[in-house]
């Protein structure tokens, strides 16, 4: 596709994994890869893509750790953005890779209450009012718990540009 370039990424090699994209018009988008291979580019739409007003990265996509999977968070950094980490709970520190404002990192993190979405999801029927309310319920438990992931951004001096929560728990952002 003409313009595109690959961004930051994550799981290249693995069974499934994300690379940032842009394009020379400016689009961005997100190539979802499975096995190695691009097997489809989400293009971005909205215009807050690239919104540094509340810290300094934007989230163009977050994963918590339902079922076991890795928590993972891609998206792009402001100009003076030289490196991202994620922190979880316990301590564990991660570097996402940054390639051209982009960013993109996972890390293992046990989110307890999510450890059985699958079956929480399939105990109920998917358009009954339960299984709306189980939906809604992870849905908002996932938002707490990826919350609880720590970002700390630094300039090429290391200077430290923002330590805190990855998202905005309350869907604000």
């Amino acid at each position: 596709m003409d313009g595109w370039h690959a961004g930051a990424r994550f799981g290249a090699t693995a069974a499934w994994g994300r690379i940032a994209a842009y394009n020379d018009s400016g689009a961005e988008g997100i190539c979802v890869l499975q096995n190695g291979q691009g097997i489809w580019l989400n293009i971005q739409s909205d215009d807050h893509s690239r919104d540094f007003t509340q810290r300094p990265y934007s989230v163009w996509e977050w994963m918590p750790s339902y079922n076991g999977q890795p928590t993972w968070l891609i998206g792009a950094l402001a100009p003076e953005v030289a490196r991202l980490e994620l922190v979880s709970e316990d301590g564990t520190v991660v570097e996402a890779d940054v390639v051209d404002q982009t960013f993109a990192a996972e890390i293992d993190v046990d989110m307890v209450c999510l450890r059985h979405a699958k079956e929480r999801l399939e105990a109920v029927k998917p358009d009954s009012e339960e299984g709306r309310a189980e939906f809604d319920k992870l849905m908002s438990d996932s938002r707490t718990e990826m919350s609880k992931v720590r970002v700390r951004v630094y300039d090429s001096a290391e200077v430290l540009l923002y330590d805190g929560p990855s998202i905005d728990p309350t869907g604000a952002e």
